[in-house]
């Protein structure tokens, strides 16, 4: 007989805190992603309580937090900050507890990314730890920035907490295990005196040779490097120097998730978009458009006026609303034709999600392809 062995998948509890949506979607992200890693995560909003105890949790805790108002924790993390920031509680309360963050913020705000960084702090207070660094996403400059590169380095953090962990109850605590910081910090050390060892080895031989010979030696290494480089060309999966040579963070790809269906041709209008809203939608020019950054920065803000004054609609200080921008013409037309769906542009896109995703969606009613 023969026997299968299965790898148990290993489990996290995943809890986020949003406001407008951002921190539950990136949250959902990691959800998705956390199979493909070979984990299983327990995805939940923090204002669920009756469904995790994190004084009774065992598996590592990753949290994504958004920041609202004036650098305040968003509405659905308020009953669990309340409760954590109960003076009465020990300091070791949350000493089991080992826990990754990821705060949302925006930096053109005073206090960035503060509903995060209120809980990683009271949290720390409590007794918990970092298995993996805070992470700090700015939305001034893009989100993805951060969120990225902090996702796909979660998933050895994992790995390596689970995996010393293991080695923690095997050992039964005899021997001092050394934290994946402390043994990051001794391999740079040990890398940084390797180097400066080869430098003065360099030093010490170069100043032995004639002028001459160094500068031929330098002809013949950039001769070797332009054959190099020109011996290949640049493609979608190959690269030349620097790229080449740069550590690349790219997202795993996400699972199907969606039912696409086209049916015939509506017979409308290009230009009659369908837009589905439960408030009345008006269209309204821009009077004004400035811009606030320079032109080499990351992302381009601007300082836009729109012209209502032929609207009935009112509205309060404060007050939020959405702004609903077509796409450029000549960009749709390149990637119907990139997509080899010209000769459909103008039949009826059917979207659902399918059965077995987490995913949600609400979209438009049925539009063309062209839309």
């Amino acid at each position: 007989f023969s026997v299968t062995c299965l790898e148990v998948m290993r489990r996290f509890l995943l809890l986020y805190a949003t406001q407008q949506g951002q921190a539950k979607a990136i949250a959902e992200e990691i959800y998705e992603q956390a199979v493909v890693h070979g984990f299983s995560a327990d995805l939940h909003c923090i204002s669920e309580s009756d469904k995790y105890d994190l004084k009774t949790e065992t598996a590592p805790l990753v949290v994504v937090v958004s920041t609202t108002g004036t650098g305040d924790p968003p509405d659905t993390a308020r009953k669990f900050v309340k409760e954590i920031q109960n003076q009465t509680l020990p300091v070791d309360f949350f000493a089991h507890l080992r826990y990754g963050l990821l705060g949302l913020g925006d930096s053109e705000y005073t206090y960035f990314c503060n509903g995060g960084k209120i809980i990683d702090k009271r949290l720390q207070e409590l007794g918990a730890r970092h298995f993996y660094d805070t992470g700090h996403a700015d939305d001034c400059v893009g989100l993805e920035l951060v969120v990225e590169p902090w996702i796909a380095g979660l998933w050895p953090a994992l790995r390596e907490h689970f995996r010393s962990s293991r080695g923690q109850k095997e050992i039964s605590g005899a021997l001092p295990v050394a934290s994946p910081v402390s043994s990051r910090t001794d391999l740079v050390k040990s890398q940084l005196l390797h180097i400066e060892s080869q430098v003065e080895l360099l030093r010490f031989d170069d100043s032995g040779r004639k002028d001459s010979e160094v500068l031929k030696q330098n002809a013949v290494n950039s001769n070797q490097s332009k054959v190099l480089i020109e011996d290949f060309e640049s493609s979608l999966t190959r690269s030349v120097p620097p790229l080449s040579q740069a550590s690349l963070n790219l997202p795993a790809l996400p699972p199907e998730y969606l039912h696409i269906h086209l049916q015939e041709s509506l017979g409308q209008e290009e230009s009659q978009a369908s837009v589905t809203s439960a408030d009345p939608v008006f269209q309204v020019p821009i009077s004004k458009a400035v811009q606030l950054t320079t032109n080499d920065a990351i992302k381009t803000t601007l300082l836009v006026e729109l012209d209502i004054s032929n609207t009935d609609f009112s509205y309060q200080p404060g007050d939020a609303f959405s702004v609903i921008c077509p796409n450029s013409d000549s960009e749709v037309q390149s990637l119907l034709q990139r997509l080899q769906l010209e000769d459909k542009r103008e039949h009826c896109v059917l979207l659902k999600i399918k059965a077995d995703t987490k995913k949600k969606g609400i979209f438009a009613s049925p539009c063309g392809l062209y839309q």
